[in-house]
This record gives C-alpha cells, structure tokens and sequence, in this order.
C-alpha cells in the first residue's frame, strides 16, 4: 500500500511540474505566471500556434475592438481624431512601407517617419500599436533570419520615430494571417513562423465575418486604384460605405464581441468609423484596446511574461 502511495504521489507531482512547464515560458518570472488561464480557449499545438486570439477563441461579453491595418497613411490622422472625439480607443498594427504598393513601397520614404507627428498623438491618446512587419510581407514565404527582420526591423524604426513615447510592442498581425489563416500554408510553415516569433507576440487575428471587408470591397479610385477619385457624396462611395457598416452591425446583435479589421489606408473607413461607432453605442456595446484582451483573457500581468525584444543584427 505504501508504495501505491508513493507512485501516486509522483504522478500528481509529474503531472503538475508538465501543467507548469506549459504555463509559464522559460524566460517568465514565476511569481507573474498564473496559475489558472481566466479564459482559456481552445487547445490548439504551441508548436504550430502561438498564443493569441484566433477565430472561435473567447471574448467578453458585449466588446467591440477596432483594429486597422497597413497603417500609417494619410487617413491614420483622422481616425485617431474620431477615436478621441468619440472616447474610443482603437489598435493599430503598422508598416513601414508595403512592398506591393506603387505609391507606397520606396523604402527610402518610410512612412513611419513621414507620419511621425500622426503616430505620436495616436499613442498620446491611449491607442495601442502593434507590429503588422516592416513591409507587409507573408511570413510563410520568408526565411527565419527575413522573418527576423520583418518583426524587429519594424521595431527599430518605430523607436527612432517615437522616442521616449515608444511602447513595449505585444501584439502582432500577420499579413494576409499567413500562416494561421486559410488551408493552403502548411505545418511546417506555421511552426517556422512560431519558432522566429519566439514567444515575443501575441498573434492577433480577427473576427470571422467581422472584417469591414474595405480592402477587397472597393469603389473605384479609392486608395491606389486608376480612374478619378470618387467624391464622398456619390451614389458608388455612399454604397460602398454602406456596404462596410452593415457588414458589421449585422453581426453586432444580441450581444456578440468581435475583433473588427478595417485599414487606414481606406477613405471610406475614415467616413464610416464614427457612424459605425455611434450605432455600437447605442446598441450597449463597449470598446477595448487589443492589450487589454490579453489581460482579459490570460490574467493582469499577462505581459510580463513576453520575452524581451531582440537586436536586429
């Protein structure tokens, strides 16, 4: 009986030391790792996918997060006065610059710098950024050492722009969500990507279906497109704008949350935002910052546990 004892104890005890090990990263505190996750999701390989908010993981009840991509541009500035006219905060992820724009992708008018003024009101304000790479490029495709550069190179501009207003960096989107989003990239693409990560990120995707879908829904001129720009006031702008907003406010009822993806680089974003706001509101919903989904999820001090960032050489 004894020895039942004894090998029941070291059972428990193994099976706690691997519960433990899976919690808390190599490089957290101890005392900062909790020892229950408040909203776990579904389990999904570490290996394959980092930590983060995929499509289908939980949210609070009756929360909206706006998200824009592929900023800063020349509507980066507008939205942040309408988030701030409005007390709503918002989570940016940035470029540098977009290696597939014509009228973006000159690495020598990086546009972090250009809209430098732009960035530092966002972050006065209490909006968060997050990293979306240095030049927009699918991670998938890329070496470790490339996937190294995407992510801290992006970094490292950012910190000459900002200075002492840098913030520490968390929250990272994919472009296009390669590798974690869709069925084409494989599992060997995705455990690269969350090698090179190197539990320095938090992977943020967003909601199914809760994308304003602004950046395959265009009318013709807006952003980069040939063809006159269209006035605000045409039929084709105010369709496209209504498109947007209905796409959204049909899946913000009875309470639902969802992550919603716009981009800055859209003008019809910037004039649907505070319509899109004002309705939520009056719906009851609330809105939060990406961050603050971290903390919700896996505890208040969630952050302390993320690797410090690395040199790029």
């Amino acid at each position: 009986m004894k020895n039942i004892h004894q090998l029941l104890r070291k059972l428990v005890f193994a099976s706690f030391l691997t519960l433990t090990s899976l919690a808390a990263p190599p490089w957290a505190s101890a005392h900062s790792v909790p020892l229950t996750i408040p909203h776990p999701g579904p389990y999904r390989d570490p290996s394959m996918w980092p930590r983060g908010y995929y499509p289908g993981d939980p949210l609070p009840p009756k929360t909206i997060y706006l998200t824009f991509d592929d900023g800063p541009w020349a509507f980066t500035g507008q939205l942040v006065d309408i988030l701030k006219e409005e007390g709503v905060h918002a989570t940016f992820f940035m470029n540098a610059f977009d290696k597939d724009h014509p009228n973006y992708a000159n690495i020598h008018d990086d546009y972090l710098f250009h809209f430098a003024k732009v960035l530092k009101e966002l972050v006065a304000d209490g909006n968060v950024i997050g990293d979306h790479t240095y030049s927009h490029r699918d991670l998938a495709t890329l070496t470790p050492q490339q996937i190294h550069f995407q992510l801290y190179w992006l970094e490292h501009e950012l910190r000459k722009v900002l200075g002492p207003q840098m913030p520490a960096i968390h929250l990272f989107r994919p472009p296009y969500g390669s590798p974690w989003l869709g069925h084409w990239n494989t599992n060997a693409q995705k455990r690269k990507v969350t090698k090179a990560l190197n539990g320095q990120f938090f992977v943020m995707m967003w909601t199914i279906g809760w994308d304003s879908a602004d950046s395959i829904d265009w009318a013709k001129g807006e952003w980069y497109e040939p063809g006159p720009r269209y006035h605000p006031n045409t039929p084709q702008y105010k369709a496209k704008m209504k498109r947007d907003i209905d796409r959204i406010l049909n899946r913000a009822h009875n309470g639902a949350s969802g992550i919603i993806l716009m981009h800055d680089t859209h003008p019809t974003s910037r004039d649907s935002l505070k319509t899109l706001i004002e309705i939520l509101k009056k719906r009851g919903y609330r809105f939060d910052t990406l961050d603050n989904y971290c903390r919700w999820r896996w505890g208040p001090h969630v952050f302390d546990q993320a690797r410090p960032a690395e040199a790029v050489h």
